[in-house]
């Protein structure tokens, strides 16, 4: 199990994101080809992380096992937990979510623009201050 889990630290689930789209799709077939689709449109693999839903998962029960009552307190106050929890969601439905790493905000209509053809349900882009979401 511990395959799923690259970074040993909660850090992943604390950070408020930004200079990313992430790409929630249909299943993990769909999020390999949403993958090649964005490597092909010469994004760089380096910048996509695709997780399925069964990974999310376990990485994120590892993560609540190790927070403290401190990281707790502090976690409710800066955690985008809107956004952890629809996240969270879609991995229950056993969704995949790509996460590609767009510093520039004027990369995202090239991203999405890619994806047309993909099979995504949801994308939320975190950009400097702000999200905005994409639904289907």
């Amino acid at each position: 199990m511990d395959f799923y889990v690259q970074d040993p630290s909660p850090r992943p689930w604390k950070f408020r994101p930004e200079g990313y789209l992430v790409v929630i799709l249909s299943d993990a077939d769909e999020g390999q080809r949403a993958q090649a689709v964005l490597v092909a449109a010469g994004f760089a693999a380096r910048d996509i992380k695709l997780y399925t839903g069964k990974q999310i998962l376990v990485n994120f029960e590892v993560y609540a096992k190790r927070r403290s009552v401190a990281d707790k307190v502090a976690g409710s106050v800066m955690d985008d937990s809107e956004g952890r929890e629809l996240y969270l969601a879609y991995a229950r439905e056993d969704r995949s979510a790509l996460w590609l790493r767009l510093p520039d905000d004027t990369d995202v209509p090239k991203a999405l623009r890619a994806l047309a053809d993909s099979n995504y349900v949801h994308t939320r882009h975190y950009g400097p201050g702000k999200q905005q979401d994409f639904r289907v």
